[in-house]
């Protein structure tokens, strides 16, 4: 193994319960099978490298916790074995949770992510059942149940970003806190709307407040996390990203059926071919099975350039993921500054690092 793979997102199936009119996973009820997870994970955890995280997502992932059931099981065996540190998250819609598989979650130290987009008249704007009929309310009555049993620190939210919700982005975030959440994902959602000119700037100013309140209550030991912010301080996640980077590091994502490639939006896309990089059955393309990334190496520079197309980039959304991560990134560093003087920083950092960064 020549790669350095640090996350692995394994779509285990495309059935879902919900029927979002943003989701660009089409239903066609495929579900992988062991053996092809079993590829994956032995891919990522072969590959360089101590941290692993290893992402389960769908479609709606309950859909197929039998695999699951297998899958973590194998994945913590094999890490132990190759002295690997592994993190398993697994993305879920949040309706069908039951104590069965919360208890799973658990036993094996499984961390759990609930999208929601906020507030329950946004958040049954945009995910709803097959009969249009909204989601929240499912959700809401799970959630003691939920709270009762995964430790603060292994629950998180994706927290679901629109152009027409970004006027509320505040009252939102304030609402997820109020439900019991302190780990949040901004999840900003793609080729959907447009995300104008005004969309970003609202959003500029809506992130700025909610890392201020997030900075400012650190030394009242009230502490709120966020991605990348996390993945900053714990892997200099932003600080690569900015320069050439391999995708095989964080970008890595495998299909129901084995294909991979480096992006969840080609899963559909009518030219998804030429994007696949493989099948983690069969082995990696010629193109990449050979190479070794190298940030001198013309063809790195290359591959980083030419693999997305421009006619599948949502240029909006690509536009507030920068400024996401430059913001992000500058509270990092002033995280990391203040906890030069205050341990109440300090302790911050420490919990990232040996808690809640997945």
């Amino acid at each position: 193994m020549n790669k350095q793979i640090n996350k692995v997102k394994l779509a285990i199936t495309t059935k879902c319960n919900l029927n979002c009119d943003y989701c660009f996973v089409k239903k066609t009820n495929q579900d992988m099978d062991f053996a092809t997870a079993k590829n994956a994970i032995d891919l990522l955890l072969e590959s360089e490298r101590k941290d692993k995280l290893l992402s389960v997502y769908g479609g709606e992932p309950l859909l197929n916790f039998k695999l699951i059931e297998k899958i973590c099981p194998y994945a913590i065996t094999r890490a132990e074995d190759l002295r690997k540190n592994l993190i398993i998250s697994v993305c879920t819609n949040g309706t069908l949770l039951e104590k069965k598989h919360l208890d799973f979650f658990e036993k094996y130290d499984i961390r759990l992510i609930i999208s929601l987009v906020g507030e329950k008249s946004d958040h049954d704007e945009f995910r709803s059942f097959k009969k249009q009929s909204g989601s929240y309310e499912k959700i809401l009555e799970k959630l003691p149940m939920v709270f009762k049993k995964i430790p603060p620190e292994h629950l998180g939210v994706s927290f679901c970003l629109f152009p027409s919700t970004i006027e509320r982005m505040e009252e939102n975030f304030d609402h997820l806190m109020k439900l019991g959440f302190n780990y949040i994902n901004f999840e900003i959602i793609h080729h959907y709307q447009d995300w104008t000119k005004e969309a970003q700037e609202k959003f500029h100013l809506g992130l700025n407040k909610i890392i201020k309140f997030v900075i400012d209550n650190i030394p009242k030991e009230d502490f709120i996390f966020l991605n990348p912010i996390n993945w900053e301080i714990k892997y200099q996640k932003i600080s690569q990203s900015l320069g050439l980077e391999c995708p095989f590091w964080y970008k890595l994502e495998i299909y129901p059926l084995g294909e991979m490639a480096f992006s969840p939006f080609l899963l559909n896309a009518p030219n998804r071919e030429k994007h696949l990089i493989g099948n983690v059955n069969q082995g990696l393309s010629q193109k990449f099975k050979e190479c070794q990334y190298s940030p001198k190496d013309v063809r790195c520079k290359k591959c980083q350039f030419s693999y997305f197309p421009s006619e599948n980039t949502d240029k909006g959304a690509e536009r507030i993921y920068e400024l996401y991560r430059t913001i992000c990134l500058k509270a990092a560093k002033e995280i990391k500054n203040q906890a030069l003087e205050n341990k109440l920083y300090t302790r911050y950092i420490k919990k990232i690092k040996e808690e809640v960064c997945f």
